[in-house]
């Protein structure tokens, strides 16, 4: 949280110095992945967060983030890395979230991705600018996440099992000598009482 903060922080003061144009907006760009840990062939989300920072409209917007989750590395389960929008209206915001599925364990470079736009209808220049990068993610295996994360359920239901008899026996044995005991007490208390 706190860097997400920091990162928007100076985002807001690179916008401001960098606006040369009151009249032109400035599109700002955030990456990041809402999942705590990246594990092999289970869901990655990456949430894109676009920020409209001036008083005009900008058009024509496509974000590209292709090279950081190429095919051959990861499945695209739900959205798409090269969408496009038509405007974005001044001060406002958008927010894109694209589910993936990694196919390799291993550490992997999430790169920035490109956002191209036109600052407004009457200047046709496209402008480009750069997302935040993610950069290494290390992906882990199903199993090594399950060994560190899951709940483990069947190892101490093994762990009962292969305990009880260490406990059970033991029990088993001081109450059977209990019972020999008080059945020689109480038996010893008749003969007293019989004489």
């Amino acid at each position: 949280m706190f860097i997400k903060t920091q990162l928007i922080l100076l985002a807001l003061i690179s916008v401001v110095l960098s606006q040369t144009d009151d009249e032109e907006s400035f599109l700002f760009v955030t990456k990041q992945t809402v999942n705590r840990f990246i594990v092999q062939d289970k869901d990655l989300t990456v949430k894109y967060g676009l920020y409209n920072s001036g008083p005009t409209t900008i058009f024509n917007v496509n974000l590209n983030d292709v090279l950081s989750y190429p095919f051959e590395k990861y499945d695209i389960l739900v959205g798409t890395l090269t969408p496009k929008w038509e405007r974005i209206n001044a001060g406002s915001n958008l927010t894109h979230v694209v589910v993936l599925k990694p196919k390799q364990s291993g550490i992997s470079n999430s790169s920035r991705a490109t956002v191209t736009y036109q600052k407004s209808e009457k200047n046709t220049e496209v402008q480009k600018t750069y997302s935040s990068e993610i950069g290494d993610v290390y992906i882990m295996t199903a199993r090594e996440y399950d060994r560190r994360f899951s709940s483990h359920i069947i190892d101490w239901v093994l762990f009962t099992a292969m305990a009880s008899p260490c406990i059970v026996f033991p029990f088993f044995l001081w109450f059977k000598s209990k019972s020999k005991y008080e059945s020689l007490l109480s038996k010893d208390k008749q003969t007293k009482k019989a004489q």
